[in-house]
């Protein structure tokens, strides 16, 4: 048995690391505990004093998205290109950060594990040119993420029933909560039988892609309360889980997202997915297959093409194509929803998407799958 410590960004560690591990996996406190943990005084040194010290001997350590300073065997999983220090404010920042970049050439750093390949494309794209890119990029692979696939069969859809859609997320309007919410409107407007469930603690102004004055949000906030909206603001994640296996489709219309956990929490219950053409998203939402794609404009590294940061995000021009973009994407899904319920075959059709979305989860985001691959990772590192 192998002991294995994490370190870096929580959130990220648990659908990338082994569910039923043979190993031991050692989750310690960050350092400092409490409020303000040490990348708070400068981010880099959360790379040298990564978590409180231990007693305990360990073998290996698995780092998300931060350069970990070590000279045990070490692998890192990052979801794009911020796993590269930032660049240098100054000079003596420049030797740290190269010093750390330079720590994935070192042997003792297993494995670069990128969370998709837009997450390896970014990357790649970061490192071109750089002196140490031959020795890292034969390090580089793809895990997808992974959750436990929950159902072993994939759902059905009946005539006499209400469509039920699902958002779920936080940043509301970032990842198509405002979207959501514009799409029950016009159903209702049109007497389509439809609910949508929304999930989320309704963060929304202070996030990348989001129009910073809140006040411009207002109206849409309203739409809360329509007849055809259940608003369920923070639940457990249970919850969250069979309110999933209980929705036709989840609808995450979302501007940015460098993965999307949701969709993979979904397809583990057979629920397909409406969402957009962005970041990692089209690599397991598979138009016709597994759910629908609705289309943003995007750039060479599928971002949204209409995103303005900074000071541009304050101007009406900013508040024009964010709230046009959000219209968009509300008549599409729109559309996409009439053409289903028109169809004649829907309950057919419907069964292939979620059986499309059950064998995605099984083939490429399968807990049982990706532990034993960690585990043969981890044992081989530390006796090599």
């Amino acid at each position: 048995m192998v002991k294995v410590i994490v370190g870096g960004q929580k959130h990220l560690s648990t659908p990338n690391l082994p569910r039923n591990s043979s190993h031991k996996i050692i989750r310690p406190k960050p350092f400092p505990t409490g409020r303000y943990p040490i990348e708070k005084i400068w981010y880099p040194l959360s790379s040298f004093f990564a978590w409180q010290p231990l007693r305990e001997r360990y073998q290996i350590i698995h780092s998300f998205n931060r350069i970990i300073y070590t000279n045990k065997p070490w692998f890192v999983t990052f979801e794009d290109h911020r796993v590269l220090y930032r660049n240098p404010q100054n000079q003596g920042e420049s030797i740290i950060y190269e010093l750390l970049n330079n720590r994935l050439a070192l042997k003792n750093c297993q494995k670069l594990i990128a969370m998709s390949d837009y997450a390896k494309m970014r990357f790649c794209n970061r490192v071109n040119g750089w002196k140490i890119e031959k020795e890292i990029i034969e390090k580089l692979t793809v895990i997808h993420p992974s959750f436990p696939v929950r159902v072993n069969q994939p759902k059905i859809f009946q005539d006499t029933q209400k469509l039920q859609l699902i958002f779920v997320g936080n940043h509301f309007a970032r990842k198509g909560g405002v979207v959501a919410l514009r799409l029950a409107k016009k159903a209702e407007k049109l007497g389509l039988p439809l609910t949508v469930h929304i999930v989320s603690g309704l963060e929304y102004g202070a996030i990348p892609t989001d129009f910073p004055d809140r006040n411009k949000y207002t109206e849409d906030l309203k739409l809360l309360n329509l007849s055809n909206v259940v608003f369920h603001k923070h639940i457990p994640n249970e919850k969250v889980i069979e309110l999933l296996s209980q929705s036709h489709f989840q609808l995450m219309a979302t501007l940015h997202d460098t993965y999307g956990f949701s969709v993979i929490e979904g397809f583990s219950v057979a629920t397909p997915a409406i969402t957009t053409n962005v970041c990692a998203l089209p690599e397991f939402v598979r138009h016709g297959e597994n759910g629908y794609i609705l289309e943003l404009p995007i750039n060479e590294i599928r971002h949204w093409s209409n995103w303005l940061h900074g000071e541009k995000t304050k101007t009406a021009e900013y508040w024009e194509i964010v709230n046009s973009t959000y219209e968009s994407l509300a008549e599409q899904a729109l559309q996409q929803i009439i053409q289903f319920l028109d169809r004649v075959d829907k309950q057919e059709h419907y069964e292939y998407l979620s059986a499309g979305a059950l064998s995605q989860a099984q083939n490429m985001h399968n807990s049982e799958k990706q532990s034993e691959l960690f585990n043969n990772l981890y044992a081989a590192a530390a006796f090599r």
